[in-house]
């Protein structure tokens, strides 16, 4: 019995998509339909740089990208202290800096652990948010 209320908590999963920012002064922004609302998170200075997280400064194309494991790390572990007292939960933007630019190397690896923290589904389009793809999913 036990089995099956796992795979229907599984299965019954809410799908969030996650997409590039439509606003210039953050990268990415989380899309949730069964809530009617949107979340945006990572910071991009004024003059259009992005800020960097740990999933750039462990990517070798990155141009934040360190090669010195220990102080990428080190790097980590400071932003996540100056933020540790932020709000958190799934509707929180620190929470998904958190855990999807800060937790793993890869973007994939930390919308899996945002997946798993907070049993939902995201789904990744590599692309833009536009007014008609938000008109289309926040019905």
């Amino acid at each position: 019995m036990r089995y099956f209320f796992l795979i229907c908590k599984y299965i019954m999963r809410e799908t969030y998509y996650l997409f590039r920012s439509d606003k210039p002064n953050h990268k990415y922004t989380m899309v949730m339909p069964s809530h009617n609302h949107i979340h945006r998170f990572g910071g991009v200075k004024p003059d259009g740089t992005p800020y960097r997280d740990y999933t750039m400064l462990s990517d070798k194309s990155s141009n934040f990208y360190e090669p010195d494991k220990v102080k990428r790390d080190k790097i980590k572990a400071n932003y996540l202290n100056r933020h540790k007292n932020d709000p958190k939960g799934v509707h929180n933007p620190s929470s998904m800096s958190d855990i999807i630019l800060w937790n793993k190397k890869t973007l994939r690896g930390g919308i899996r652990d945002y997946e798993n923290k907070f049993n939902v589904k995201v789904v990744f389009k590599d692309i833009k948010l536009t007014d008609t793809i938000k008109k289309k999913l926040l019905i």
